[in-house]
């Protein structure tokens, strides 16, 4: 799961001229001065800038129907789908009502618990050598490559890992299930139950959960 990158607000023109290459798939310096209001020379400064920001390129090149040099062509470039509004966390949230009002409670912890699994199987597999502290970096690398911020550590009795911040945060206020996700990863690639201690979805700062040492690791996958 690769995180957006994140964008500040945009220049009023520069937004303006985002949205109508949006709108038309490309245009030339003369049709977005036309639709700007601005000249020729400003528009191409504000080009300038958004090709910098990798966020508009030059597609091709059109003939004039009268004589003179043809007309450079300005696209949009495909990262600049992160500057337009994604609205995944309804969509979660309507998929979540309809699986638990069809499944019941139980197929919906079910579901996410064989989620969890195709997550767990993209780490690597536990090696018998390994530590219980080597494992535990596993652990967090492969949760924030999918979108958290986790970090752990210890004391002489027990393990704490702490997620900081959570992709799911906004749909697990709703759906607190959502929340066994994170806790069934550690489970399943430490061989332990993490007791939680503060959770996000009840209005904690972070997630955190303690772990019983030693963690033996699972061996039998």
């Amino acid at each position: 799961m690769g995180n957006a990158r994140y964008h500040p607000p945009m220049q009023p023109t520069r937004q303006k001229i985002v949205e109508l290459l949006k709108e038309h798939g490309q245009a030339s310096v003369e049709e977005l001065a036309e639709a700007v209001g601005l000249s020729s020379m400003a528009v191409r400064h504000h080009l300038n800038v958004l090709c910098g920001e990798n966020l508009v390129v030059t597609s091709s090149m059109r003939r004039k129907k009268h004589p003179g040099r043809p007309q450079q062509l300005y696209t949009l470039d495909e990262s600049a789908t992160d500057l337009f509004s994604e609205d995944y966390y309804h969509l979660a949230e309507y998929l979540l009502d309809e699986v638990k009002a069809t499944l019941g409670t139980a197929g919906l912890d079910e579901l996410l618990s064989r989620i969890a699994a195709r997550m767990v199987a993209e780490a690597p597999p536990p090696d018998p050598s390994q530590s219980p502290e080597e494992r535990l970096d596993q652990v967090v690398q492969l949760m924030d490559d999918k979108g958290f911020t986790t970090r752990w550590g210890g004391d002489s009795n027990d393990y704490v890992i702490r997620v900081l911040t959570c992709p799911y945060r906004q749909v697990a206020r709703v759906h607190h299930e959502v929340c066994r996700l994170d806790k069934k990863i550690i489970k399943d690639m430490l061989s332990v139950e993490p007791v939680r201690l503060t959770c996000m979805a009840y209005g904690d700062e972070n997630c955190t959960y303690r772990i019983n040492r030693p963690a033996e690791l699972v061996t039998n996958r």
